[in-house]
């Protein structure tokens, strides 16, 4: 039993030896995860960061759009305003023209009711004159045969 003990010892320590390179192994395949999982995690923050600034700038121009699209609408209920205004305007210099169309019309009518009197008094008067001239002339041959 004595050359026993020595073999047992040398066995036992082999397979210690062994033992401990399996865990020495795995503990450095552990290390590598653990290595490769930081270098993810480091990237997936560097990331988050990036998103995050990306997130603010979007919301910034989301805020810049809304002030600009207030301002548009403002602009447009402005313009929407004029142009109602602009409307009624021409609604009324339309129908103000309308009115003096008819007015002209009125007073053409009159001026040449007028015109057609002043012809008809025109060619009495001719007739009237001839009449007078008639008689002036009878006058003087009745004086003169006198």
């Amino acid at each position: 039993m004595s050359r026993a003990l020595p073999i047992l010892n040398a066995l036992g320590c082999l397979i210690l030896t062994g033992v401990l390179i399996m865990q020495w192994n795995k503990e450095r395949r552990l290390n590598t995860k653990i290595d490769q999982l930081k270098t993810e995690l480091s990237t997936a923050i560097e990331q988050a960061a990036t998103e995050s600034k990306r997130v603010k700038s979007l919301d910034v121009d989301i805020v810049v759009l809304k002030e600009s699209l207030a301002i548009t609408q403002q602009a447009n209920n402005a313009t929407t305003r004029s142009l109602q205004s602009k409307e009624t305007q021409a609604n009324e210099l339309e129908s103000k023209l309308i009115t003096a169309h008819a007015q002209l019309e009125t007073w053409r009518t009159a001026i040449d009711a007028r015109d057609e009197k002043l012809r008809a008094l025109n060619q009495e008067l001719i007739t009237t004159r001839a009449r007078l001239e008639d008689a002036i002339a009878k006058l003087k041959a009745s004086a003169v045969k006198e």
